[in-house]
């Protein structure tokens, strides 16, 4: 299951992206933005690269949007999006 929910701040609106998928280890989490790095949980599976969330944070780097994981192992993973609403001034 994929949930999608926003919020609306003052000065930002933040996106999650949430799942009830396998999670990351709180060991693994500090490095799984890494390039290459695929983690415990991620070495179990021929398809992980470690390059998906790599690519996220620095797209978001260029974005100048904010880009946090946050997992819990066997519960799920949540990604939060900040978009700062001064950035997008019509």
């Amino acid at each position: 299951e994929i949930r999608f929910t926003a919020a609306d701040e003052k000065e930002q609106v933040q996106l999650y992206i949430e799942d009830n998928g396998i999670g990351i280890s709180g060991k693994d989490l500090p490095r799984v933005m890494e390039k290459g790095y695929t983690g415990t949980t991620g070495r179990k599976y021929a398809k992980s690269t470690g390059m998906g969330l790599y690519l996220c944070r620095k797209l978001s780097d260029k974005l100048g949007i904010g880009f946090a994981v946050r997992s819990k192992e066997g519960e799920g993973t949540q990604i939060k999006i900040t978009f700062p609403k001064n950035s997008f001034v019509y």
